[in-house]
């Protein structure tokens, strides 16, 4: 079928012809036990039902095939919009993305620890990241993750260079898959991945968000909230484990939208964990699709 209003008119029309059906074999019914012997009743009393109940299995699985249809349909618009919002085919085409600016830290009262400098550049397929805190060389705290290679490294000072362990990488990968943009640009078309919409009256608050899940294969769920006036990705929900077992709220919050090389970009990152803030990122620069060293995402080097 071509869309979802094609689909429910066929759907529409086979079951006006099945209750059709179901009507003469009602008014076989009502002759029969009229005129025949007890055993014939009985035989089409059973056939009417059998048929009652087919036509009821039927009906009730067409009616959660056109929901899912519709919800599905509704969840693209929504995704669509936002990425036409974003920059369109600008915003898809981004390949890369190099951002710095102040980070900070809170602690469990939610007090701002203060800040520190950061530089982060990522490329998106295949996803590889290198992550900077502090400017100077002595105090700066590098991560590299590359998952082209599966190989990490964290760097703190010029000390040392410690490999990061293949399970962490693991945990990494699951992590990053739930950025807003490799879901929005990279995921929508994977295998086994589901949308479900939810609309301003299925979400608590102001009324002025709507939203979609995205559930992948492994039955991972990330939800996307959306601001019903600009289009625009307001937060991003999921839920995360700890090395103890204990499950973790997650919510990321975008502020500050400047355009950027024709691409929409949030210049303010709010991360909470149980609902209470543990960082803030302001990025100060950003640029996309620049020239970035492939050493960038090698194992570094300590200086001599």
């Amino acid at each position: 079928m071509q869309n979802i209003s094609e689909f429910r008119t066929v759907i529409i029309n086979n079951l006006r012809l099945t209750m059709e059906l179901l009507k003469n074999q009602q008014k076989k019914v009502t002759k029969i036990n009229a005129t025949s012997t007890t055993q014939e009743r009985s035989n089409c009393v059973t056939h009417f039902f059998l048929r009652l109940f087919l036509f009821t299995t039927i009906f009730s699985q067409v009616c959660l095939v056109l929901a899912m249809a519709e919800e599905k349909s509704k969840s693209k618009q929504v995704i669509q919009v936002a990425i036409e919002v974003m920059g369109g085919q600008k915003y898809l085409q981004v390949q890369n993305k190099y951002g710095q600016g102040r980070y900070f830290l809170f602690d469990k009262r939610e007090k701002s620890r203060g800040f520190t400098y950061f530089m982060d550049w990522t490329i998106y397929q295949p996803i590889k990241s290198r992550f900077q805190i502090g400017k100077k060389d002595k105090k700066r705290i590098l991560s590299i993750h590359n998952l082209e290679i599966n190989k990490g490294w964290i760097l703190e000072g010029e000390a040392k260079i410690q490999e990061i362990p293949k399970e962490e990488m693991r945990k990494w990968h699951k992590s990053v898959r739930r950025n807003i943009h490799i879901l929005l640009r990279n995921r929508l078309k994977e295998e086994g991945m589901k949308t479900f919409y939810y609309g301003p009256e299925d979400i608590s608050g102001t009324g002025k968000f709507e939203a979609v899940e995205f559930i992948d294969a492994s039955n991972d769920a990330v939800i996307v909230f959306f601001d019903l006036e600009t289009h625009l990705p307001t937060k991003l929900e999921f839920y995360s484990t700890n090395n103890m077992g204990i499950r973790l709220k997650n919510e990321i919050e975008f502020h500050n939208w400047h355009t950027i090389q024709g691409v929409h970009t949030a210049l303010r990152h709010d991360y909470f964990l149980n609902n209470k803030k543990s960082r803030q990122l302001f990025f100060e620069k950003v640029s996309y699709n620049s020239n970035i060293p492939a050493k960038h995402f090698l194992e570094p080097k300590l200086k001599k």
